[in-house]
């Protein structure tokens, strides 16, 4: 009986071996964001500039857009504490707000240069937990999302740019958007 056991192991940690192929070999590793866009990992590429093709540049512009026009339903707003950043996200409505998060990310930033290149994603290369998450936010009730300049600031040369924070609920959105300075 041991031996059947043994042999029955051996066989399922060989089968399991065999079905790990790699569907993406000869391609750039990508992670997949909230926003449907492919953004390089950074992987071995020694560019430390976010996806700049044509295609990835159109379809942010699109989600930003359309995050811009339900701007509405939540309201977003960026306070500063010191040179910190605190993404504050309000149901102004009159009824309770049922939010559905499809994973661990509530919010997510977007920094753009002067010239409106993006040149920071807070999700490119980051991992989310994959579990669903919901939450009751009463009318006037606020969730506040702390982010310190250093943060944000990390790896940026000295230039004027702009952060646009984006609530990631999937039923509600909000997002705010301001300018800083990084000497």
């Amino acid at each position: 009986m041991y031996k059947m056991m043994i042999l029955l192991l051996v066989f399922t940690m060989l089968a399991a071996c065999g079905t790990g192929g790699n569907s993406n070999e000869g391609s750039p590793e990508t992670n997949d964001t909230s926003s449907g866009s492919e953004v390089n990992d950074g992987g071995e590429d020694d560019s430390d500039e976010v996806d700049d093709t044509e295609e990835s540049k159109e379809e942010l512009k699109k989600d930003l857009e359309l995050e811009e026009a339900k701007e509405g339903e939540l309201a977003g707003q960026i306070d500063r504490q010191n040179k910190d950043f605190v993404f504050t996200v309000t149901n102004n409505q009159e009824e309770d707000a049922d939010i559905h998060f499809s994973s661990g990310q509530e919010y997510d930033y977007v920094v753009q240069d002067a010239s409106g290149k993006t040149v920071k994603r807070l999700s490119t290369g980051m991992m989310y937990t994959q579990a669903i998450k919901e939450l009751v936010l009463a009318p006037g009730e606020s969730l506040e999302y702390p982010t310190t300049y250093k943060d944000v600031a990390a790896d940026l040369p000295p230039g004027e740019y702009s952060i646009q924070f984006i609530f990631t609920g999937t039923n509600h959105h909000a997002t705010a958007k301001e300018t800083f300075s990084v000497e």
